[in-house]
């Protein structure tokens, strides 16, 4: 027999940790199973990993999962022939993900248990509301909802992509020009320059020095640009790198109102998609804390929650909120008083959803101009100086 440490959810919304003895994981999540509980997390001993699990699946592969089984749900179809189905996907992530979905079920877990169990990860927040929908008997909504939120996220992330390829091929541009200016014109001109002598014009030193350390030391700029990205995707990965980066993000400027209304709509999405499905307001916070990736973001909800927990009103918390817009709280606050929560929660996601996209292109209209002006200016300066140092060898030889 193992000990197994797990994390699970009540029927009720409630947060349970525990430990069950089991000759096998499998037979550890049907004994957290049996008892009503859906499990999100099982370890083997106290100090294992859940980093044994699969990598994390592609947001794409979730929103269509989610969107094919709010489908076949809705018509009725048997949740293990839904997911026989799905396992035959063209997606292999998907086909994947829905064969070891279905051997779970068929061997008496519930869907939420096989997908807390799931070699894949799936997000916190889908385990939580798909064991909400089953407990209520409305996994097809369940599933809609999921599908908006991660076709949401989507959305945003398009937007971005988008937004960003002009710059990226604009500097890539500038940069390629730079260094075809630096390592192929200018040594062709060395000569020229080398025959004024002591009189040589100082931009063509600047340009000439400039030339030669970038084709004798070219390997110190790749290796120094190596090291930089090992030390910042080092950094990334651990906690107080990750949290560094995120207040930075939140705080920066025109970049930081972006990325705060990004992260409002994410949580409003998920903290509305909870409460429709019963979850109580502080344990749907605690869901939706699990499920989000940003440290800060996870903080700011953690004690919000630990406020609502002391008797507070959410939209009075949301509204003192530091990281989440002031919209938020006033959004949440006239659900309160109007007895529609969730419906102003989603309105407000929606409201942060269109302002991110609103603000990205506002941004990309101002940045675009003012990047190109600078790359410009930085092309020119290098061709100006190539041709005033042409010009003053003239000079000298006339």
């Amino acid at each position: 027999m193992t000990d197994f440490s797990f994390k699970a959810y009540a029927k009720d919304g409630s947060l349970i940790a525990d430990r069950v003895s089991a000759p096998t994981r499998a037979d550890a999540v049907r004994q957290i199973t049996v008892r009503g509980l859906a499990p999100f997390e099982v370890l083997e001993g106290a100090a294992a990993r859940a980093s044994t699990r699969g990598g994390k699946l592609p947001i794409g592969t979730l929103a269509a999962f989610c969107r094919q089984m709010a489908t076949m749900v809705e018509s009725d179809l048997p949740i293990d022939e839904a997911l026989g189905l799905l396992a035959r996907d063209s997606n292999p992530k998907t086909a994947e993900l829905a064969a070891s979905l279905r051997k779970s079920v068929l061997e008496g877990a519930s869907l939420s248990a096989a997908l807390a169990s799931s070699k894949q990860r799936v997000p916190d927040m889908m385990v939580g509301l798909v064991a909400a929908g089953e407990e209520g008997g409305v996994l097809a909504p369940v599933f809609s909802r999921l599908a908006d939120s991660f076709e949401m996220q989507i959305r945003t992330t398009d937007a971005l992509r988008s937004a960003l390829i002009y710059p990226a091929v604009l500097g890539v541009t500038a940069l390629a020009s730079l260094v075809l200016v630096l390592t192929v014109v200018a040594p062709a001109l060395k000569p020229v320059f080398a025959g004024a002598g002591d009189r040589m014009p100082l931009s063509a030193q600047i340009l000439i020095g400039a030339s030669e350390a970038l084709r004798s030391y070219w390997w110190v700029g790749i290796l120094a640009i190596t090291l930089a990205v090992i030390l910042i995707s080092s950094s990334l990965r651990s906690p107080p790198g990750r949290a560094a980066m995120a207040r930075f993000a939140l705080k920066a400027p025109l970049i930081g109102p972006i990325v705060s209304s990004t992260e409002a709509s994410r949580f409003l999405h998920a903290l509305a998609a909870l409460l429709d499905n019963g979850v109580s307001v502080v344990n749907a916070l605690d869901i939706a804390r699990r499920a989000t990736s940003n440290p800060v973001i996870a903080s700011e909800i953690e004690w919000i929650a630990s406020r609502v927990r002391l008797g507070e009103r959410l939209g009075d918390t949301l509204a003192r909120s530091k990281v989440f817009p002031p919209l938020a709280g006033q959004l949440a606050a006239v659900g309160e008083r109007s007895g529609s929560l969730a419906k102003m929660l989603r309105h407000g996601g929606r409201v942060m959803e269109e302002t991110s996209q609103r603000d990205v292109k506002q941004l990309m209209t101002v940045a675009t101009p003012a990047l190109t002006i600078i790359l410009g200016v930085l092309v020119g300066s290098v061709v100006l100086s190539l041709l005033s140092a042409i010009m003053s060898v003239n000079d000298l030889a006339v």
